[in-house]
């Protein structure tokens, strides 16, 4: 193939191309913050939407209160935990963990491959990747072959996957925007493309196998509270103020001018909360694409080259641990 007839790229500059300083812990925070935002937005729709309920009716607001507890529990808190709980690849090394993170993907490459092979193999209803591409999978799996599970991956990944994934986004994206266009409530707008746009990301993820790092999940999780916001904003003092327009445009015929305002304004909303699901959608694949592709890079670095400065780093270490043992030594009789 073209590609292995190109020269290797070193650890050196795959770090200058591709690794950037990052604070984990930050990231970290971020994720934790935004996905915190997710809920609470959540919370405050289904909130206002059982308070409604319960003014019209007690007992009503009693079982609203019930539905709304497991609403937020399978539209929240699942999607959530279960990408919380998806493993990343590691890419973003240095020459302390470069190793280590090529034996971690090359693992995590393993255990995608069985899952697409068990999800193939176990489920009639879904059908994103080939026939033919799984069962070669499942033999190169079969004789721990790394090479041919790696090209097989790639294949379904550029083919059956990008396919897939964007048949989801579409699907996804004229959903929201059907749904958001039929409602003239601002909360079960604000509600449904938060937690419509979370379980996108959900599907796209179980689909590629693995997410995106926390750096990265954090973004697209400030997208979804974006859109939200728009979808709230919208729904509320910017769909009225379309509508008033359009309909004082024809106010010479004001029933007709009410009822084409009304139209726009929810055309232009749905047309609006479906491009945005759309956005995150994409913003969630090219992420997954970009950390498929640079694990891939890392995968095909020679880390031998870089032994003398393992070593290296190595024996300034033991240096180091060694001088502040003597100086604690010599420390301790001084104290004594």
């Amino acid at each position: 193939m073209a590609k292995n007839e190109e020269p290797k790229m070193t650890l050196e500059e795959y770090e200058q191309k591709y690794s950037k300083p990052e604070n984990l812990k930050a990231a970290r925070t971020f994720l934790i913050l935004f996905t915190a935002c997710i809920g609470i937005i959540v919370a405050f729709c289904l909130f206002s939407v059982v308070m409604k309920v319960y003014e019209m009716n007690e007992y009503a607001g009693y079982a609203a209160i019930a539905i709304a507890v497991l609403i937020f529990i399978f539209v929240y808190l699942v999607p959530v935990v279960k990408l919380s709980r998806t493993k990343a690849f590691m890419t973003n090394v240095n020459a302390t963990n470069a190793k280590k993170a090529q034996k971690y993907n090359r693992k995590l490459r393993e255990e995608i491959a069985d899952k697409m092979i068990e999800v193939s193999t176990k489920t009639n209803v879904i059908s994103w990747y080939s026939s033919e591409r799984i069962g070669r999978l499942a033999i190169a799996r079969h004789t721990n072959n790394n090479d041919e599970t790696k090209q097989v991956l790639t294949e379904i990944y550029d083919q059956d996957v990008r396919s897939a994934a964007n048949k989801m986004i579409r699907e996804h994206s004229l959903k929201v925007g059907f749904i958001t266009a039929l409602s003239q409530s601002e909360k079960i707008d604000t509600l449904f493309v938060c937690t419509y746009d979370l379980k996108l990301i959900k599907d796209i993820v179980f689909l590629y196998g693995y997410r995106p790092s926390d750096a990265k999940l954090a973004k697209i999780y400030k997208e979804v509270i974006g859109a939200a916001i728009i979808a709230y904003g919208f729904s509320g003092n910017i769909g009225t103020g379309v509508a008033n327009l359009v309909g004082k445009a024809t106010k010479g015929i004001p029933v007709i001018g009410s009822a084409i305002g009304t139209v726009v304004d929810s055309a232009t909303q749905g047309v609006i909360n479906a491009s945005l699901t759309a956005l995150i959608g994409f913003q969630t694949k090219k992420y997954l694409v970009k950390e498929y592709k640079l694990q891939d890079m890392l995968d095909n670095i020679d880390l031998s080259e870089e032994t003398e400065d393992k070593e290296q780093a190595e024996m300034l270490d033991s240096i180091k641990e060694d001088l502040s043992k003597k100086n604690k030594d010599k420390l301790e009789p001084a104290k004594a």
